[in-house]
């Protein structure tokens, strides 16, 4: 199977705009991977690179995940939305009577702090993330991070 080329960018933001030539059939194949990958345990932003290349379409590139992932944060927050303000909300009471044993709390500390090394690690790469043709979106690259997070997943259970 023939790779496609490289993706097009636009000159003065080199951002890599090649979801523009995927048209509509295949822009909801990829939103139905998506919503069926976020919820589980695997990548989907991997699966948002992968898939395009098995079945030989260009590199839907950052500015497509990006804009994939924000539409899972979005239908997430619709559907959860009461809750993630309910455990919230006594997570903001417990921090301040200083019930740190408070269950609400330690899921929203654990949440936060989970969230940091993904945080830092975006801001330092994210002029490699987001550049045209980063070494970083290549399948091979993607497929072993997923084997090593699967392997630290294994072994954390």
């Amino acid at each position: 199977m023939t790779q496609p080329g490289p993706a097009p960018c636009t000159e003065a933001a080199q951002v890599n705009i090649s979801f523009a030539e995927l048209g509509a059939w295949r822009i909801i194949v990829l939103g139905i991977v998506q919503g069926i990958t976020e919820l589980l345990p695997i990548s989907s932003t991997a699966h948002l690179r992968i898939i395009p290349s098995i079945l030989g379409w260009p590199d839907p590139g950052s500015a497509f995940s990006a804009a994939m992932q924000l539409a899972s944060l979005l239908a997430v927050a619709t559907f959860l939305g009461g809750d993630v303000l309910s455990i919230t909300g006594r997570a903001v009471t417990a921090a301040r009577r200083g019930d740190w044993r408070d269950h609400s709390l330690r899921i929203t500390v654990g949440i936060l702090i989970g969230t940091l090394p993904i945080a830092v690690a975006g801001l330092l790469l994210r002029r490699t993330l987001e550049g045209c043709g980063s070494p970083l979106r290549g399948v091979a690259v993607i497929g072993w991070a997923c084997i090593v997070m699967g392997v630290l997943l294994a072994l954390a259970e």
